[in-house]
């Protein structure tokens, strides 16, 4: 998927609800915020760029970081968050698509359902960072995620 192919707005949306909604319950909840938190904007205390994300600045070590910090969640998790979204670019990119994905919010929330039942965490968070890495694929292109979930 050509990078800027996604209206941005609505996946960072999703951000802020699984923020302002699951911030303060303990475990997997904290925890895939915190790996959202993480790839978007850095480690805690670190600079911030505005109008760029952390990812941007070291995008193999930070999908990487992201896959990790999925993986301190739920074993699993990394894949059946990402594998469905690289597969949906290339299903795009197969049959020409060029435009902007209409509605990325209900793109994003229908695979959160698939996503939070395999898993098993809370369908809310999964959505945050199913959105994280389409924000991801959106300014990188799907080969950086790819690769780090091929792995090295």
């Amino acid at each position: 998927m050509d990078p800027g192919i996604v209206d941005e707005e609505p996946l960072r949306q999703w951000v802020l609800k699984a923020y302002h909604e699951k911030r303060f319950e303990p475990g997997q909840a904290r925890d895939a915020l915190a790996a959202v938190r993480q790839f978007l904007s850095g480690p805690p205390g670190g600079d911030c760029s505005p109008g760029r994300y952390w990812f941007e600045d070291d995008p193999p070590a930070s999908v990487r970081s992201f896959m990790e910090d999925m993986e301190r969640v739920k074993p699993g998790l990394s894949r059946s968050v990402l594998e469905p979204l690289l597969n949906a670019c290339k299903d795009r990119e197969r049959s020409g698509g060029a435009e902007p994905i209409p509605n990325p919010s209900l793109f994003i929330s229908s695979l959160a359902g698939a996503v939070a039942v395999k898993t098993g965490i809370d369908e809310t968070p999964a959505c945050a960072l199913l959105a994280a890495a389409m924000i991801g694929i959106s300014r990188l292109g799907t080969r950086p995620l790819a690769e780090a979930l091929e792995g090295p």
